[in-house]
């Protein structure tokens, strides 16, 4: 009798032991989802329906497929679920998250109101009030955050201890932009649970809403503190990091991150992403290379692929893959940034110029970010010597950049104008530099205008840059090296010398001039040729005649 008592006892033990096993089996399989470890929770989970295929089991094997988009396989498990146990709603509330993410709202309520009405169990009707809450969440252009927190809400009333509802009340007033009540919620969920290292995920995000990047990485790395394998805090610290403009450590965390993460094709498609992002284009391709069979028709892959190849000057491959980017692409996923890939690719491979400079306009104005690209294209025709392409972008980006366009960019405009003998524009351009600089700095856009209109006086007799080349004669003076402006200032002394001569006939002022270009050249062949110059040769038509083409004080 002693021998049977025992071995009731053992029996019952190991019974309960078996439960606690499961349950710890379930919560390993969660915190594989919340890891991103989805292979990982896949196995756990498809493990425990084989040795128990129970409701709850069936519901959380349901649940791991809609996490990877598999929704048939979802579907399958909860109907399952379903027919394994008629007392549980919680795979109900599966079917009807798997309605909401199709849209079917009224089908997915009619679900979630038999999960409720077949459910008795106090703390399962808890669960299957945050699970509906949770679901009225999880799928983007179908949420419902007034839902969400009515359910949440009364799963709290049958469970006040259910740190999760918490959460889904933080969410739901996250999508309300309401930042003050969702940090209220979650602090309330981490005093509940301080292992649910998720909220701090969740704070540090909100943090990151405010721009205050310090006490979001604080948050992230709180999560790390809670557990160091935690991926998804380091995959938020490579984010933040990005933001910041501190690339090495983004890369650091996104490859620790990486090494925690499921190695999946996905996280690698994941790490193939963020290597391009923080100018990683060669180790970028070497990866998205293995993974062109499960992605080569994906719009994403085909994308990235354009962008690595352009970065390693593969511009034919590169052209190749944006173009079937363009084909398999949703009309409202297409960002500026692939116009104006699209836009360099066709330049780098001699396509129409044109239609290039088009769509490189078209992404700057889909995404005011994208300036810099015109920008970009612009600099790159001007050092191939196409002033008139490099002009015509200019003034496009100029135009989108409004208030934003700065001295440098006037003055690429200025000189691409001067080059392809657009004077005007290139007075204009010059003047606009000139007014955005202060007086210490004005003396190149003084230089390069005076050239501009020493050129306009095409016979040397309007004086029209008299005033610029005696400012820059004045800058240059307060210059502590005045030599590296010789040449320019030597043509201007021409250009005065000949004005002198020809508009004010004043042959002492010109000779000053002439003497002033020898102080700075002993050689300067125009100097003496200015200095041959008597009172007889004043007479009308006799100056055009010994002076060679005006335009020589360009020299």
């Amino acid at each position: 009798m002693r021998k049977i008592v025992l071995l009731f006892v053992g029996m019952f033990f190991l019974m309960l032991l078996g439960e606690k096993v499961t349950a710890q089996t379930i919560e390993e399989g969660i915190n594989n989802l919340e890891l991103e470890k989805y292979a990982s929770a896949g196995k756990v989970f498809k493990t425990l329906v084989k040795d128990k295929p129970g409701g709850e089991n069936y519901f959380y094997l349901g649940y791991y497929y809609m996490q990877v988009d598999e929704l048939d396989s979802a579907k399958m498990q909860f109907e399952k679920g379903i027919a394994a146990d008629e007392k549980n709603g919680i795979n109900h509330v599966g079917i009807g998250s798997l309605l909401l993410k199709q849209g079917k709202k009224a089908e997915a309520k009619a679900a979630f109101e038999k999960a409720k009405s077949i459910t008795k169990n106090k703390a399962k009707k808890a669960d299957v009030f945050y699970r509906i809450g949770e679901a009225y969440l999880m799928h983007e252009g179908n949420t419902d955050p007034v839902e969400a927190v009515t359910h949440a809400q009364e799963a709290l009333k049958l469970n006040d201890k259910l740190a999760d509802a918490y959460v889904v009340l933080g969410d739901a007033a996250l999508l309300k932009l309401d930042g003050t009540t969702a940090a209220n919620n979650y602090d309330k969920a981490l005093a509940l649970n301080p292992k649910l290292l998720k909220t701090h995920i969740k704070l540090g995000d909100l943090f990151v809403r405010s721009k205050n990047l310090n006490a979001a990485r604080d948050k992230y790395n709180e999560a790390i503190t809670g557990d160091t394998n935690y991926a998804p805090a380091y995959r938020k610290l490579a984010d933040l990091y990005y933001l910041a403009r501190q690339y090495p450590k983004a890369l650091e965390n996104m490859e620790k991150y990486i090494s925690l993460a499921d190695q999946s094709p996905a996280n690698q498609f994941r790490y193939a992403g963020f290597l391009i992002l923080v100018g990683k284009y060669k180790e970028s391709l070497d990866i998205l290379g293995t993974l062109q069979g499960q992605y080569n028709n994906s719009a994403l892959y085909n994308r990235l692929m354009g962008y690595a190849y352009y970065e390693t000057n593969q511009c034919p491959k590169g052209l190749e893959f944006i173009n079937k980017y363009f084909t398999l692409a949703k009309p409202e996923a297409v960002l500026g940034t692939d116009y104006e890939y699209l836009g360099k690719l066709q330049i780098c491979t001699g396509a129409d110029t044109t239609k290039a400079i088009e769509n490189i306009v078209k992404g700057a104005e889909l995404d005011s970010n994208r300036l810099e690209g015109l920008r970009d294209v612009a600099q790159k025709f001007f050092d191939s010597k196409s002033y008139d392409k490099s002009a015509q972008v200019l003034q496009k980006y100029i135009r989108l950049a409004g208030k934003k366009a700065n001295a440098n960019d006037y003055y690429l405009l200025g000189l691409a104008d001067y080059f392809t003998a657009d004077l005007d524009g290139a007075d204009s351009s010059f003047t606009s530099m000139i007014e955005q600089l202060d007086s210490t700095k004005q003396i190149i856009g003084y230089q390069w205008r005076a050239k501009t209109r020493a050129k306009q006086d095409n016979d040397g007799t309007l004086g029209t840059a008299e005033s610029d080349y005696t400012t820059l004669f004045e800058l240059v003076e307060r210059q502590s090296d005045k030599t590296k402006y010789n040449r320019e200032v030597a043509n201007g002394y021409f250009y005065m010398a000949i004005l002198n001569l020809k508009k004010y006939k004043d042959l002492a002022k010109a000779h000053e001039y002439a003497n002033k270009m020898l102080a700075i050249d002993p050689a300067d062949k125009r100097a003496k040729n200015v200095l041959s110059f008597t009172e007889k040769d004043l007479q009308p038509g006799k100056v055009t005649q010994a002076v060679p083409a005006r335009a020589s004080a360009n020299k």
